[in-house]
């Protein structure tokens, strides 16, 4: 009889150790996470890098898979997966974040941010205000991220606004603000996906194009357009966002470290990006592209017409409220 209860007792503490590690795994939670970057890239072994950090901090409860190259689909898709649960996480653009919440865009107008230490001040003192609107539409903002300047690149030497109205510019189908802003200033604006690019600069139904060297470099279209307008158009914000579920399922004692293990991960970004985009610059220079430096007439002529451009966005029914604009402008306007 006493040893029929051992028994019992021992197969009873052996249930009960299994009952409470199932309960202290219960929540582990596998984060899909949509990457734009290619495999292999120092980039995707940065966020292959962050997963083994996750995974450490929290002893294994929080793991990230990466889906790299953009193999979870454009960013509309990404945001649409994220919303119904398919994927968790993504590195957002600018034009992604606006989708989102529209006045981010602010962030990235033409011509408005125009140095490395506003783009700074901004991500430090100003981002922080989009956070409870992306809360609201169900996204957690868990880092900013920038990776350098857009450039306009042209067939031939653009000095000023009036040569590139006489070109055709392609620009991304879903950038619908940038496409109005353009037109109204009398560009010719061909939308067209990323892909659809490098044919048509091939084929003259565009002869110029906007981006960071790196882009132009990674998809050759510098050898159809190989003119470099040295006046940095926009700086390239983003942000990786988690859906909002997602993130509360992660006890809040690990969001701080999980954040900081984040902002390491941002800052070595920063520093791959300027060393790619020199990389890239000096590459393209080596296959016939030149630099059109501007004089500071023709600078100002640039900083007059996309500033321009901005009247289009603003407002009630715009992509961003007249008020807030009005802020950034007098934030910018002071540290500058």
């Amino acid at each position: 009889m006493i040893l029929l209860v051992a028994v019992r007792d021992k197969r009873l503490i052996f249930l009960l150790i299994i009952l409470l590690l199932s309960a202290a795994t219960a929540w582990a939670q596998v984060i899909k996470l949509a990457s734009p970057f290619p495999a292999g890239s120092q980039w995707d072994i940065a966020l292959h890098k962050l997963a083994d950090e996750w995974r450490e901090i929290t002893a294994g409860q929080v793991k990230i898979r990466v889906y790299s190259g953009g193999t979870a689909g454009e960013e509309d898709d990404i945001i649409r997966k994220i919303k119904i649960g398919q994927i968790d996480a993504g590195i957002l653009s600018s034009f992604g974040l606006k989708t989102i919440v529209s006045e981010s865009i602010v962030l990235a107008l033409p011509g408005f941010v125009r140095s490395v230490y506003e783009m700074d001040y901004l991500l430090e003192n100003f981002v922080e205000r989009f956070d409870e609107r992306f809360r609201e539409a169900g996204f957690e903002i868990l880092t900013w991220t920038k990776s350098g300047w857009v450039y306009i690149f042209g067939e031939s030497p653009l000095r000023i606004p009036d040569d590139l109205r006489k070109q055709y510019l392609a620009v991304g189908s879903t950038e619908n603000e940038i496409i109005a802003a353009f037109k109204v200033l009398g560009f010719n604006v061909v939308p067209m996906k990323i892909n659809e690019t490098m044919i048509a600069l091939h084929s003259g139904m565009a002869n110029s194009f906007y981006g960071p060297p790196i882009i132009a470099a990674a998809f050759q279209w510098f050898a159809a357009a190989p003119f470099m307008t040295n006046y940095p158009l926009a700086p390239v914000f983003g942000a990786l966002v988690i859906g909002q579920q997602t993130w509360n399922r992660i006890p809040k004692k690990y969001h701080s470290a999980l954040k900081e293990a984040l902002d390491m991960m941002v800052r070595s970004f920063d520093n791959e990006t300027r060393r790619l985009n020199s990389e890239a610059l000096a590459i393209m220079k080596r296959h016939g592209l030149k630099i059109v430096n501007l004089n500071e007439d023709e600078i100002t002529q640039w900083n007059e017409v996309m500033l321009a451009s901005h009247a289009t966005m603003l407002g009630d029914g715009k992509a961003v409220p007249e008020a807030l604009y009005l802020e950034l402008s007098s934030i910018i306007k002071s540290i500058r």
